[in-house]
């Protein structure tokens, strides 16, 4: 299990948020949607059109994409509650490796990956959270990527008088 850090601009008014995604070319997104038990917020298999957003016009898929953001589904501002969120997702109580078992089964026959990425924006000089290893045993069978995008909002300094 890797853990890499990315820089995106924050635009949202979530302090925290987490994505899971599943890539890949042979991917069918609706074989992930088949077993968890949730909407996606973005799906679309290679070579399918698909709405890119307001300032873009439609893209085509290079890869099978399914995609979900905890941003609107969990209310909460502390990144923990979000990955305890995916984490009941994925693994519904410790025991239960099902859905993790099926999945990994899945993006190996498809010659996917899968993706976690957390989003988190803090007040100056707040201390970046840290990724429970909980949450990275739970989910290490499934071999999935795990992306930072950790930023701590920059002091405000009043102009001198």
């Amino acid at each position: 299990m890797a853990t890499s850090m990315t820089k995106t601009d924050a635009k949202t008014d979530c302090k925290a948020f987490v994505t899971l995604r599943f890539a890949g070319g042979d991917l069918d997104p609706a074989e992930i949607s088949a077993i968890l038990p949730i909407k996606p917020t973005r799906t679309h298999r290679k070579g399918e059109e698909f709405f890119g957003g307001p300032h873009v016009r439609k893209l085509r898929g290079r890869t099978g994409i399914w995609f979900l953001a905890t941003d609107k589904l969990v209310e909460a501002e502390d990144l923990l509650d979000h990955l305890a969120f995916v984490q009941r997702l994925l693994c519904p109580t410790p025991a239960d490796h099902r859905m993790i078992d099926s999945l990994r089964y899945l993006l190996e026959r498809a010659n996917s990956r899968a993706h976690i990425t957390c989003f988190w924006r803090g007040d100056p000089g707040e201390t970046e959270p840290q990724i429970p290893d909980q949450f990275k045993s739970a989910i290490e069978p499934l071999d999935a990527d795990i992306e930072t995008d950790f930023a701590a909002a920059q002091p405000v300094v009043a102009a001198p008088s």
